[in-house]
């Protein structure tokens, strides 16, 4: 059983907003899922693509957001407290767009986003240090272990170094395939935030807190508490 709080920053239960829950009462099952392993408090992060304006978008979220509560107050169960946000796609000048405040993590500063699943250019590095260093907005890279195998070391290092976080998905760390270069991230200092990064019930279920409680006796659970509070430090400036 662990001894401290988890908030899973990095989810898609939001019924009927991307390619994660496709209706409320699978959402509903969703966040019980990640009642029952202990998480605490989780943030909705649908993802966001340039397709719409970032206001159109909000105005679906809210709408989603509605459905999902109404059903969560008539059910009389206990839920995970719920944070919104969004998974931003990165595209280039992303560093100027309008009202990319609008879609941090609740109150905070924090920006979840996903980058190219193609070589990185300069431009990005720029575009990101735009972000952090003019704007005042910290990016959380979502699943970093995605990049890895598509990225030289150069690369990653040079990311790393600027005020940025990265954030890895649960399932890295459960599936036996993938558990030890999951483990070598967390050594290396290359991860600072766990997220569950949850669709559904069935491939891509809420997961986070299976993962803290196969980690937490083992030899990295310092790295597990360190991302552990980190999420429930964004949490609290998310209110």
């Amino acid at each position: 059983m662990r001894d401290f709080e988890i908030c899973d920053i990095h989810g898609h239960f939001l019924p009927g907003m991307d390619d994660g829950s496709a209706s409320v009462a699978e959402s509903l099952q969703m966040l019980e899922m990640a009642a029952s392993q202990g998480i605490s408090c989780m943030c909705a992060t649908p993802h966001y693509y340039p397709v719409e304006t970032v206001n159109e978008f909000l105005v679906r979220r809210d709408e989603s957001v509605r459905q999902l509560t109404e059903a969560m107050n008539a059910s009389g169960k206990k839920f995970p407290q719920i944070y919104l946000g969004a998974e931003v796609a990165y595209r280039q000048g992303i560093g100027n767009a309008d009202d990319l405040e609008k879609l941090c993590l609740g109150n905070s500063n924090y920006l979840l986003l996903e980058l190219p699943f193609t070589p990185w250019k300069q431009s990005m590095f720029r575009d990101i240090s735009s972000m952090s260093n003019v704007r005042g907005i910290i990016p959380v890279i979502a699943h970093v272990e995605r990049y890895v195998p598509l990225q030289t070391r150069k690369n990653l290092q040079k990311l790393l170094e600027q005020d940025v976080v990265f954030q890895m998905n649960a399932e890295h760390l459960l599936h036996w395939t993938t558990r030890g270069k999951a483990k070598s991230l967390l050594r290396n200092g290359m991860v600072h935030l766990l997220g569950s990064d949850c669709h559904n019930l069935t491939t891509r279920k809420p997961n986070l807190g299976a993962a803290l409680d196969r980690l937490q006796k083992s030899k990295l659970g310092a790295a597990v508490y360190q991302a552990a509070q980190f999420s429930m430090e964004i949490f609290e400036q998310t209110q």
